[in-house]
């Protein structure tokens, strides 16, 4: 769930703060903070009583920020804390009437263009957004990766591919990964064939191996591959990372496609295994004991892992699972107190 924080220095803006927290609940975790003297039971005190030593907090805890006050008062509170669109939140700007919700930061990537939409409509105010694309009906590399599940890892060749799409200039889409494209809204100039002589290019696709040219080229790698994983207790976090990246390199998966690990509840606070997925950007899944039952005669399994864990494998039994019982994308493989599978989600973008 996404968590929302909501700024107010005035009375009046404390008011309407909290009624737009109330407007965007429950599927919002919201908090209002105000000035001490305005705090009541739907607004709490800024934490050290000042917006001004709040900002580095509401910048790191939170995935919007919703501030009703003055844009300039905004901009010199969040300068000091900008660290790159991939990882600043969405900020917001509403006026003290309500009347115009102001997508101020991160627009795409931070979700914020639609956040002031979401808010804009719940209140009857009216959104103010100021992105190149969206004003011009086009869409940026950063809005169609999060439309189709995908993601990017370089920020430069996005920015370029995106100029040019504003530009109206002829970009193929090299669909190698099969997303469904159906329910986006494609601009004329994006064309699903790539011999049409298109010097710009989006290839969506979750290999490594691609070759592309920073200047007109951008790959978007679908988020669909499941790591099934077991480990010894206190595996090293860069031992299990290490083992991981080599098997996705076998198989030429790009890192950034893993999206879950998923192991047994004896795995869940191991450590090593924690990390390592932190490495990679991807979520851990607790694949319930019962779960593995249901489907471990699918798969070899072993006598000291049963008496280990009570099961006769995980890896493979728990990716598959995990996976809502995907395809195989690379068999157990063991090694250093490590097994390690990797399975395509069944209800994957990949045809």
């Amino acid at each position: 769930m996404k968590r929302w924080a909501f700024l107010a220095v005035s009375r009046d803006g404390a008011a309407l703060a909290a009624r737009c927290a109330k407007a965007v609940t429950p599927e919002i975790d919201a908090a209002v903070f105000t000035l001490e003297k305005y705090a009541d039971e739907t607004a709490a005190p800024f934490p050290g009583g000042k917006l001004s030593t709040f900002w580095a907090q509401a910048m790191a805890d939170y995935d919007v920020l919703v501030c009703v006050m003055a844009a300039g008062i905004v901009v010199r509170g969040i300068a000091p804390y900008l660290k790159h669109k991939s990882v600043d939140p969405a900020v917001l700007v509403l006026d003290a009437k309500g009347q115009y919700v102001i997508s101020l930061l991160s627009g795409h990537l931070g979700g914020a263009n639609a956040a002031a939409r979401l808010l804009a409509g719940r209140i009857g105010a009216a959104p103010v957004i100021t992105t190149g694309t969206d004003v011009a009906g086009a869409i940026a590399v950063d809005t169609l990766a999060e439309q189709i599940g995908c993601t990017f890892t370089d920020f430069t060749a996005a920015k370029n591919v995106t100029a040019a799409i504003l530009d109206r200039q002829k970009t193929a889409v090299v669909n190698e990964a099969g997303c469904d494209l159906s329910g986006v809204a494609l601009p004329e100039c994006l064309t699903l064939s790539e011999n049409d002589g298109a010097k710009y290019r989006i290839v969506i696709s979750e290999r490594d191996d691609w070759e592309l040219d920073p200047a007109c080229e951008v790959q978007l790698i679908p988020r669909d591959i499941v790591l099934g994983i077991g480990c010894r207790k206190h595996t090293p976090a860069d031992l299990i990372a290490g083992k991981i990246a080599a098997l996705l390199k076998a198989h030429h998966i790009h890192p950034r496609a893993l999206a879950v690990f998923a192991t047994i509840g004896l795995k869940a606070h191991e450590q090593g295994l924690i990390a390592a997925a932190e490495q990679f950007g991807a979520a851990v899944e607790i694949v319930a004991d019962d779960a593995i039952r249901k489907v471990q005669d699918r798969f070899d399994g072993s006598d000291f892992v049963e008496r280990v864990t009570g099961l006769r494998g995980v890896s493979e039994p728990a990716g598959y699972t995990a996976s809502h019982y995907g395809a195989c994308v690379a068999p157990v493989v063991k090694g250093g107190g490590v097994t390690l599978s990797l399975w395509r989600r069944a209800n994957s973008i990949k045809k």
